[in-house]
């Protein structure tokens, strides 16, 4: 059996964690004779050449994705522009392609899977959605004959050990923000985990092997968690529920329903247990009815050990002489829900002093209410995203009142 020459782009977190695992002396490994010969960094001094004595690094990202003695190249640079390009060029030279690289895959996923079914090989990227859960490769085997009705995550771990913070501690959100920074589960800059953009990229990609379509970011609701604060969980905690930050992806007769955002959650529900810095995936089905899976959604480990499984499944079809299935080999005309479709209860957030029923009635909001500390919080009954809109609108307009945010209920 002949050795599998990988090449790596990227020795950050993830690429770093690759190399400790497939130097591991697991039999399994092993019988694949899986080899990480060269890396890409950005820089090669003789202190880091050292710690990899038997593998190559260099700073030319293209000699890897070119050489004719690669057969499957490691994505893990991130990024979208270099990285496709890089990707592109892999599979044209008939290289098998293994990425986490979910902003790319959410946007240009489609388009690099056909280049690689052109060029016959594989294009695996279960990395990209949930760290270590193995949700894409569950979605892709085990639902081929059980059609999905709903697909619900807590899908960015930033998020989650933020709001878990504040509702275990009472932490202010800035609080919970630091703490998260000081324990490397948020960047210096945290805009894309904390405004939601993060999980609508994994949603993106759930939504297409779930339902076979693929619709692109503006179909998504997105908002994000900064406007919470230890009050909404009080308020929420009173009614019965928890507030998690949940990406949902729901076919209903009028369409997609897809949205990014800090929901309440029944406290009995399986989410709202789901704790720190932990993903989580609810699958809704026909045959199965539910399942659930939990797991670290980041970390080097995690994260790598899902692009293995990938690179195990590459391994057998290479040795087998077998061209691999396309990842995903579904994709439907996506047909989405509009504004006035899309029906969720809601909880509302208002800042303002002696609001009155009759006050909020005029301004078509109606509900159980709370009062306290200069707000309002009202939970209503099923909305749609439109009245939603026009609430915004209107409140915008009456001096003395200021919208919170007004977020969904699951």
């Amino acid at each position: 059996m002949d050795t599998i020459n990988i090449g790596l782009l990227g020795l950050g977190t993830v690429g770093s964690g690759l190399v400790e695992i497939l130097r591991q002396p697991q039999p399994r490994l092993a019988a694949r004779r899986l080899k990480v010969t060269r890396i890409a960094v950005r820089t090669v001094t003789p202190e880091r050449q050292a710690q990899y004595p038997d593998i190559a690094l260099t700073t030319n990202s293209t000699s890897i994705v070119t050489d004719p003695n690669i057969k499957v190249v490691v994505e893990a640079i991130g990024g979208r522009t270099a990285a496709k390009e890089l990707i592109t060029t892999a599979l044209t030279f008939g290289k098998h392609v293994v990425t986490a690289n979910k902003d790319l895959i959410a946007t240009n996923g489609a388009e690099l899977s056909q280049i690689a079914a052109a060029h016959h090989v594989g294009l695996y990227y279960e990395a990209a959605v949930m760290g270590a859960i193995p949700v894409l490769r569950t979605l892709r085997n085990a639902y081929a004959g059980d059609p999905i009705s709903r697909i619900t995550g807590i899908a960015n771990g930033t998020s989650n050990f933020i709001l878990t913070q504040m509702i275990a501690h009472g932490a202010s959100y800035d609080d919970a923000l630091s703490l998260a920074q000081s324990k490397g589960f948020a960047e210096a800059n945290p805009a894309n985990d904390v405004n939601g953009l993060d999980a609508t990229y994994k949603l993106l990609i759930l939504t297409r092997f779930a339902f076979g379509m693929s619709p692109t970011i503006d179909d998504v609701s997105i908002q994000g968690i900064t406007t919470l604060q230890p009050q909404d969980f009080v308020a929420a905690s009173i009614w019965g529920y928890a507030i998690k930050p949940l990406a949902v992806s729901e076919l209903t007769p009028d369409g997609l329903c897809m949205r990014v955002a800090p929901h309440l959650v029944p406290l009995a529900h399986p989410l709202a247990a789901v704790r720190d810095e932990n993903n989580a995936v609810l699958i809704d089905s026909h045959n199965v009815n539910r399942l659930s899976m939990v797991g670290p959604g980041a970390g080097a480990l995690p994260t790598a050990n899902s692009i293995v499984a990938d690179l195990l499944d590459l391994a057998d079809n290479i040795h087998d002489g077998n061209t691999p299935e396309r990842f995903v080999d579904t994709d439907t005309p996506a047909v989405v829900a509009d504004a006035a479709h899309r029906v969720s209860p809601r909880f509302v957030g208002i800042r303002g002093d002696d609001v009155t029923r009759e006050q909020l009635a005029a301004l078509g909001i109606s509900g159980r209410v709370q009062r306290g500390r200069g707000r309002v919080t009202v939970l209503t009954g099923p909305v749609t995203d439109s009245a939603v809109a026009q609430w915004r609108q209107v409140l915008a307009t009456v001096p003395g009142l200021e919208l919170i945010h007004i977020l969904p209920v699951l």
